[in-house]
């Protein structure tokens, strides 16, 4: 697979401590620690844009709401289709815990939307 080349010690490592964060605030607290506000909002507009592929979102839409290039869209557009099939995966197990959430009464977990900037989120500078 194309991902073999990511593969590596280092990179499993890491994964290692990412499978075993319990919840959403440990994610926060590991990837606050870990990586720049920006980093981290960047690959929450990736989600979001690959939501929105897959959900038929034009590129302008994509870009509207993500300030994303089209060019950046147009890679994961790329990736969605003929990728690893993460982007796939992710997005059908999000699909699943939502509709979970919303059988269960909790609409807030299942907020596809998300504030992408998060006002008030911990450390609003990089």
């Amino acid at each position: 697979m194309a991902y073999e080349r990511l593969r590596s010690p280092a990179v499993d490592r890491l994964f290692d401590a990412i499978l075993g964060l319990r919840d959403r605030e440990e994610c926060y607290r590991f990837f606050y620690d870990l990586c720049t506000i920006g980093e981290i909002r960047t690959m929450a507009h990736r989600l979001r844009a690959a939501e929105m592929l897959a959900a038929g979102a034009t590129y302008e839409e994509i870009q509207g709401a993500t300030g994303m290039s089209s060019a950046t869209v147009s890679r994961i557009r790329r990736f969605l289709e003929y990728g690893a099939d993460g982007y796939v995966m992710v997005l059908e197990r999000l699909a699943e815990r939502d509709k979970q959430a919303q059988g269960a009464g909790d609409p807030a977990d299942s907020d596809a939307s998300g504030d992408l900037d998060g006002a008030g989120s911990p450390g609003d500078s990089s």
